[in-house]
């Protein structure tokens, strides 16, 4: 018996070939989609394809890593129900097409939190290979049950340190047999220049995205369903999803515009204080009417001090 729901998958938000642009920050998260469905619920055909029928957006800010000043938003699909239909009608809900996709700093700032955990910063995500489903080669010509094919795959900046390659029987409508060659990664290692090693844990907190039937009950089932919290996880992935915003915020911080205003501001700070410094020895300025303050007290203590002293002597 096939799982009719969608299935479990990581995804790139920019394509679905795990690429990323190099103005681009690598950033994989965990959707579900539709890869699967009953013998009974489709035909074989032009519409014997799983398909979603109903889906939620996932949206994402990231910066531009060449350039400080540019933004983007990239919208990913997460498919919530599936159905029958044509292999297009899906090809069309893995990723929303935006005309333009640069936004503002102030959106960025505004809805960056917002975000779905980035797993290219979760423990151990670098070191397990992650759930993929692939097109079958002969997929006009098998049965809905056999449009993908699983395998596993290891995420960009890791290695594969082992894997499986494997051949796969697929019958066809017409009662013949074609074989399908499959590699699946089993084993994985973060690569850093010419060393394979370990990833180091920032938080042993792992991530855990909510089944479709559960997205179902916090979204709209319609195809204008609003984006959902990205598969953030449940609850106890809010440290996880603090260390990804505190990430964002040092991309942020380290931009030549934050780190030039900073400077201007202390430049103006120290010249302020070299020009009251200067009308200080002018008796003006706030440094001086502080020091003549304190000065002040002194002189009336010790004026206080004489006439108590005189006023014994008296008595």
């Amino acid at each position: 018996m096939f799982d009719k729901g969608p299935q479990r998958e990581v995804v790139s938000i920019y394509k679905d070939d795990f690429t990323t642009p190099a103005s681009r920050p690598q950033y994989f998260i965990q959707v579900y989609r539709c890869v699967k469905v009953d013998v009974s619920e489709c035909r074989s055909g032009p519409s014997g394809y799983p398909v979603p029928k109903t889906t939620a957006e996932i949206e994402i800010v990231v910066p531009d890593i060449t350039n400080s000043k540019k933004f983007y938003k990239h919208v990913v699909y997460n498919h919530t129900s599936c159905k029958c239909g044509k292999l297009e009608e899906r090809t069309k809900k893995l990723y929303k097409t935006i005309t333009n996709n640069e936004v503002r700093e102030t959106y960025f700032k505004a809805n960056y939190k917002k975000n779905p955990v980035n797993l290219m910063r979760v423990c151990n995500v670098c070191n397990s290979a992650q759930p993929r489903h692939q097109l079958n080669p002969y997929h006009a010509e098998v049965t809905p049950p056999f449009k993908y094919l699983a395998y596993k795959q290891c995420l960009p900046g890791s290695v594969a340190i082992e894997k499986n390659t494997s051949k796969v029987q697929i019958t066809l409508t017409s009662n013949n047999e074609k074989s399908v060659t499959l590699i699946n990664d089993i084993s994985c290692k973060a690569y850093d220049g010419e060393n394979a090693g370990r990833r180091q844990c920032l938080n042993p907190t792992t991530q855990h995205s909510p089944s479709p039937t559960t997205q179902n009950r916090r979204n709209s089932t319609t195809q204008n369903s609003p984006k959902t919290a990205g598969l953030t996880g449940d609850s106890g992935d809010g440290n996880q999803r603090d260390q990804e915003v505190n990430y964002e915020i040092l991309v942020y911080i380290a931009s030549g515009k934050v780190i030039l205003a900073a400077f201007l501001l202390s430049l103006v700070l120290f010249t302020i204080l070299i020009m009251d410094f200067t009308l200080c020895r002018r008796k003006k300025g706030f440094l001086y009417a502080l020091f003549a303050c304190k000065s002040d007290d002194t002189d009336h203590f010790y004026q206080r001090c004489s006439e108590r002293n005189r006023n014994e002597i008296t008595v």
